[in-house]
């Protein structure tokens, strides 16, 4: 089952399905990137902005917490982890 990653409940792991490069800019792909987000990568949603915004998500890749935009969470399209 294929999801987007700024809906994918916290605490649970997913594998990266697919990224749509095209909806960022050549700056946030290559944030990204140097993150280690990429296609069959594992991450962890770990918390969400505010009470009143889903921006920004964090996340766990490995053993790294990193901070995404919910607009870039949105181009991630992600199924369960094995």
């Amino acid at each position: 089952m294929i999801a987007k990653l700024d809906s994918s409940p916290l605490g649970i792991s997913v594998r990266i399905a697919r990224i749509d490069w095209a909806a960022m800019s050549q700056d946030e792909g290559r944030r990204l990137r140097e993150f280690g987000l990429l296609e069959g990568c594992e991450v962890t949603p770990r918390h969400r902005g505010s009470i009143f915004s889903r921006d920004p998500l964090a996340l766990t890749i490995g053993r790294m917490q990193v901070i995404i935009r919910a607009r870039q969470a949105a181009a991630i399209e992600v199924e369960p982890a094995a």
